[in-house]
């Protein structure tokens, strides 16, 4: 292949390679409510604290369960023992009044093993077991209502969004509008058909749109960027975001099943159980401690060196026993820790009354929302049909000559207008419906986008 050759097929090369490059990025990148949703779960630092904070939890109880079970420890120990009480007439060491021994001074070795087990925590220690299962079970829903405060903030800045898209894209219709709008009336200025007053209304509004433009731009990056912050996603300028499609009305629910339901109320819910249980091990804590223990022992000494008195150790006691010890006086501490108890079971009463208050009325705000909404956009259904038969019978009238292309210019631009406000509340009502059917069933909500994995243990 000759020289020249060569370079025309690597320019060739070149000119196939931008092409694609250029064709390959003129494709706008589609942002999807459910992608958003899935982001910003997974990269939620504060939804990674609640589910180490469920681990933490789950071991406390663990750790706590585990005082149900028997100890067993065992213990050697050697020495080197010097009578320096030179008027002792003791000849012999003892181990429990068992005798062991006979030299004064010598090297000694021992081990015991020893085991014992509570039957009184069966009684007592099992509420205090309770108290840190129900809040582990709580520290679950815990991070259930972290997941679901993501998942509504979320919902919440799509909807911005979405809304920010809508008003640049139908911006942008109309400033083309009011520039066609300049075009003509700057022409027929000069032919004295139009006076400069209205060639330079024409010009403030068409700055004036396109200042809105910018303003919408700016609102639109700074919402990109706060969905970013949750999603750990880029959005470019370009980015088109998927619009919901709403269904017009909201999933039935009973209210109270759906409250009582809620993570924010379980989280209540299990805290009250958990402190139930406080006050119960408190209670039970004034009953007798019960164990039985048992000991064996292994003994040896020798005068000369340790050698000896390890290598032949030698069982020497064994005991076996039953432990009861009754509290007499504390300094009232048990005392004060049930009264303790029963005022946190008092003001955990008003807390779980106060959250049910609290999630009955944004249901009910939510239902509120929808409805107004519901018929503004019914109302705007029946304005743009009207806006639609009046532009067809203007189209019709300049046809016919009664009518200036000004006037279906206006016309064109206040239809633009009354779309604009339809779609804007098209996708409001959606974000009402998503932010329903989040509060009125979380976990269904869950399996719908992501599977309902985050909170597992």
């Amino acid at each position: 292949m000759s020289e020249g050759a060569k370079y025309k097929a690597a320019f060739i090369l070149i000119i196939v390679f931008l092409i694609c490059f250029i064709r390959s990025n003129s494709y706008a990148e589609v942002l999807v409510y459910g992608d958003a949703v899935n982001d910003s779960i997974r990269y939620s630092a504060n939804l990674q604290m609640k589910i180490e904070d469920i681990h933490i939890s789950h071991a406390q109880y663990r750790e706590n369960f585990a005082g149900l079970f028997p100890t067993i420890n065992i213990a050697a120990r050697a020495e080197r023992y010097e009578n320096i009480d030179r008027h002792s007439s003791s000849t012999y060491d003892a181990i429990g009044n068992e005798i062991v021994g006979g030299y004064d001074s010598a090297w000694r070795t021992s081990t015991y093993i020893m085991g014992q087990y509570y039957l009184s925590h069966w009684y007592k220690k099992i509420f205090e077991v309770s108290y840190y299962k129900k809040m582990r079970d709580s520290s679950v829903h815990q991070c259930e209502a972290e997941t679901k405060k993501i998942i509504r903030d979320v919902t919440e800045i799509f909807g911005s969004l979405s809304e920010g898209k809508i008003k640049l894209q139908y911006a942008a219709e109309i400033l083309k509008r009011l520039q066609e709008i300049l075009r003509i009336k700057r022409e027929a200025f000069a032919l004295g058909q139009y006076s400069y007053e209205d060639v330079l209304k024409a010009e403030a509004d068409a700055a004036g749109m396109e200042k809105e433009i910018a303003k919408i731009k700016k609102e639109i990056s700074e919402i990109s960027l706060n969905l970013s912050g949750y999603t750990g996603s880029r959005y470019i300028e370009n980015t088109e975001v998927e619009y919901l499609v709403p269904t017009g009305k909201l999933p039935l629910t009973e209210e109270k099943a759906a409250i009582v339901a809620m993570p924010e109320y379980k989280i209540r819910q299990k805290e009250m159980e958990a402190i139930r249980s406080k006050e119960k091990a408190a209670t039970f804590s004034l009953l007798p401690d019960i164990s039985i223990y048992g000991r064996y022992d292994l003994y040896n000494s020798s005068p000369d060196n340790l050698d000896r008195a390890f290598n032949d150790i030698r069982p020497v006691s064994y005991s076996v026993g039953l432990l009861i010890s009754l509290p007499i006086f504390d300094g009232g501490a048990k005392f004060w820790a049930r009264k303790r108890a029963n005022y946190e079971i008092r003001r955990q009463e008003e807390n779980l009354r106060a959250t049910y208050e609290e999630k009955n009325k944004a249901i009910g705000t939510l239902q509120a929302g929808h409805e107004a909404l519901s018929k503004q956009y019914t109302h705007y259904m029946r304005i743009n049909e009207q806006y639609g038969k009046m532009l067809e019978i203007s189209k019709k009238a300049y046809d016919l000559g009664e009518r200036s292309k000004i006037d279906i210019l206006e016309l064109e631009k206040d239809a633009l207008t009354m779309e604009r406000d339809l779609k804007i509340t098209e996708q409001s009502i959606a974000i009402y419906e998503k932010q329903f059917a989040l509060e009125a069933d979380l976990n269904k909500y869950l399996r719908d986008y992501n599977g309902n994995w985050a909170c597992k243990h």
